[in-house]
């Protein structure tokens, strides 16, 4: 894991934050670690446009194929396997 050195917190934010943290039953450090996580998150934006990427790399499949091919496996008994209830291996 990375480490960071913060430097020149005025001391009236940097007390308010250990008071924060210790009424949040915290160390300054993990709420602090836990402030820079949530900072971190993409955007919005950023995970409509990974999904999108994705989208735009996958097979366009409508409903009536995907019901078509689960009656297919079904029919050719191409599901995953279920052990029996009475199976004592």
């Amino acid at each position: 894991m990375a480490s960071m050195v913060v430097r020149n917190i005025p001391d009236d934010v940097l007390q308010r934050f250990k008071e924060r943290a210790k009424a949040d039953g915290k160390s300054a450090e993990q709420l602090a670690r836990e402030a820079i996580a949530e900072k971190a998150k993409p955007s919005r934006e950023e995970v409509i446009r990974r999904i999108d990427a994705i989208r735009a790399r996958s097979k366009r499949t409508s409903g009536r194929e995907i019901n078509e091919s689960i009656r297919h496996d079904r029919d050719h008994d191409l599901g995953r396997e279920i052990p029996s209830l009475n199976d004592d291996s």
